[in-house]
């Protein structure tokens, strides 16, 4: 049997800027002349804008969509061969045509007719190396293979003409700094938004999106990787996959007594059926497969002939199927919305684990401390802020520390926003990008083998 339950889902509130004194309110400087600020984070997957009062440094409104690049290939080495191969203008213009019209979509919803007299007068903008050299338009060839090379260094100062906006007359763009080919300017951004930098505290940073970025704080000295984890959390090239938002099944939860297969989903008030699984409901998913025996510790699926030679719960031997050659073995979540759990689905899962686990345990053996000596281990991102953390811990995906754990969400454009309004906080980051340890993990012999050992579906422990 299979139960949906559902729980209330507000767009609004999905991605939040937050500045000091950030709050949704009505402008108290009149309908002359409010100035707004755009705080801008670009992802490989997705694009997440949030519009200020500049004056009040009041959040009027906000907005994530997917990076329309996306047709292009899900990882940044896709982008940079559509680059490199010619199409360099049209990924720009995409870029920016997108950025305007989100603004746009924000201005109209957020900004009453009382207060139409506006300017966009500063925008801040943050993302990985290669989003950020796209967005000026600058060569990526650099970063497209060994000896990565950047195009520009430091903080990029630019106005609306010169990265050719069409509809907004921004006279100050100012992209953060990016540290390394690819580790970019939303690393610095959680880095400098968190203060990961601190002489009293050993701390690490994981910010998990397609690429991601790990920072790694050892009272004050600082060392910083990315690793390629892949859009799985974010819905993409997952079967059933879409981005949290209403109609995803954002938990599962399995009853190894009865079989029952209980589904929430985020709902919007339109009673909708499910319409595919988004990142925490696959992390759920892999957990509770884990538990329920049809899932093993090497990643593998089980066929339904293999979970009935197991003693698994029939009900659940049911759900097995792989009459799809091309799918292969696959669990059924929902046979009535044909929403299901693929192997190649648990595969990508795997690897991203595998990756940020391995990246991780490179960073500690450079400072010379083990996971034991952490004292907090932060979760950045748009999926930290959804993901339920007992079943990401259960298979390794977060170490095994609760205690320790702080979702702090999408750090990268909280510090976006920090920087329209703080230009100590601007200059801090330029600062900092020549005190940081960059490693990069193919260069690291063991790296492999510790990736290879960190696929294994199971708690993550210091050993």
């Amino acid at each position: 049997m299979v139960i949906v339950r559902k729980e209330k889902f507000n767009s609004e509130k999905s991605i939040q800027y937050i500045s000091d004194k950030a709050e949704k309110t009505e402008n108290k400087s009149g309908m002359e002349g409010l100035k707004l600020g755009a705080a801008i984070d670009i992802g490989t997957t997705s694009i997440a804008v949030g519009l200020f009062d500049m004056e009040n440094e009041v959040l009027l409104g906000n907005l994530t969509q997917t990076n329309c690049q996306t047709k292009f290939g899900s990882d940044v080495m896709m982008r940079i061969m559509h680059c490199t191969n010619g199409k360099e203008q049209l990924l720009h213009d995409m870029l920016i045509e997108q950025i305007e019209n989100i603004i746009t979509v924000i201005i109209e919803q957020n900004i009453s007719e009382k207060y139409k007299a506006y300017v966009v007068e500063r925008m801040t903008v943050v993302g990985n190396t290669t989003m950020c050299h796209i967005f000026l338009n600058r060569d990526v060839t650099g970063l497209s293979g060994a000896p990565f090379s950047m195009a520009y260094k430091g903080i990029a100062n630019v106005n609306s003409q010169e990265v050719g906006f069409k509809i907004y007359n921004i006279s100050e763009i100012i992209v953060l700094p990016n540290i390394h080919s690819h580790v970019g300017a939303d690393a610095m951004s959680v880095l400098c938004n968190e203060k990961l930098y601190k002489k009293d505290v050993n701390e690490i940073a994981i910010d998990i999106g397609t690429n991601a970025e790990i920072i790694l704080n050892r009272h004050g000295d600082v060392y910083v990787t990315s690793t390629a984890a892949g859009p799985a959390f974010e819905g993409k090239g997952i079967y059933s996959g879409i981005r949290a938002g209403a109609g995803a099944i954002n938990s599962v939860k399995i009853s190894r007594v009865n079989g029952n297969i209980i589904l929430g989903m985020l709902d919007d008030g339109t009673k909708q059926s499910p319409k595919g699984i988004c990142g925490s409901g696959l992390i759920d998913a892999i957990s509770e497969l884990l538990k329920a025996g049809v899932l093993t510790k090497d990643g593998y699926l089980l066929t339904k002939q293999e979970a009935v030679a197991a003693n698994v719960n029939i009900n659940l031997c049911n759900c097995l199927d792989n009459s799809d050659e091309k799918i292969g073995n696959y669990f059924v979540l929902s046979e009535k919305n044909k929403i299901i759990v693929t192997q190649k689905d648990i595969r990508n899962v795997q690897l991203a684990k595998g990756a940020i686990q391995a990246g991780v345990e490179v960073l500690l053996e450079k400072a010379g401390i083990t996971m034991n000596d952490i004292d907090k281990i932060k979760i950045a991102g748009v999926f930290g802020k959804f993901i339920h953390a007992s079943s990401a811990m259960s298979f390794g995906l977060l170490p095994s520390y609760p205690d320790k754990i702080e979702f702090i969400g999408n750090a990268a454009g909280n510090g976006a926003a920090r920087a329209l309004f703080d230009a100590d906080f601007v200059k801090n980051t330029e600062k900092l990008t020549e005190e940081i340890r960059h490693i990069e993990l193919a260069d690291e012999n063991d790296f492999q083998n510790k990736f290879l050992y960190a696929m294994e579906l199971k708690e993550w422990y210091y050993r």
